[in-house]
């Protein structure tokens, strides 16, 4: 399944592709015993098309638990500089939450305007996917993020 996502009102589309879908599916929690995941998103940007193209993560590194994912900055740092050396570009973050349809709480957002303030880009916002219990896209929640503001996107379409 490839799920569309449209950005606001700027003609632009994000494509989640399949192995990206497959990723966040074989990680969501399912299972109430299994702790939060979470990793960065990398992709491109093609005209009017944003594809994410690779989500990594969790590394063991990370330390989680069932209702927290803390992120190995440094190995992240590394990811970033290796994939942008094959031509893919960090674009966001990703986690999980325990619940069917997954809602960004107080520390994701005030986490990721503080990650697009402190970090060094050319981007309009960082995305954030946080990944339900619930099927695709419904079990989806997909956010844009800058310094002091934050949407939600709207699915297109899923094929």
């Amino acid at each position: 399944m490839i799920i569309r996502y449209s950005i606001g009102k700027s003609g632009q589309v994000l494509v989640l592709e399949q192995n990206v879908v497959d990723h966040f599916a074989n990680w969501r929690q399912s299972d109430p015993k299994m702790p939060e995941s979470g990793g960065q998103l990398f992709g491109v940007v093609e005209g009017q098309c944003v594809k994410l193209m690779r989500a990594t993560g969790p590394r063991v590194s990370d330390r989680r638990g069932r209702f927290f994912f803390i992120a190995d900055r440094f190995a992240e740092r590394r990811e970033i500089s290796a994939l942008h050396m094959s031509g893919l570009h960090y674009l966001g973050d990703w986690h999980t939450h325990p619940q069917a349809v997954p809602a960004p709480s107080g520390t994701d957002i005030s986490s990721m305007a503080d990650l697009f303030v402190r970090s060094k880009h050319d981007l309009n916002a960082f995305l954030m996917v946080i990944v339900g219990t619930a099927g695709f896209p419904k079990g989806l929640h997909v956010s844009l993020h800058e310094a002091n503001a934050w949407s939600a996107l709207n699915v297109e379409r899923e094929t």
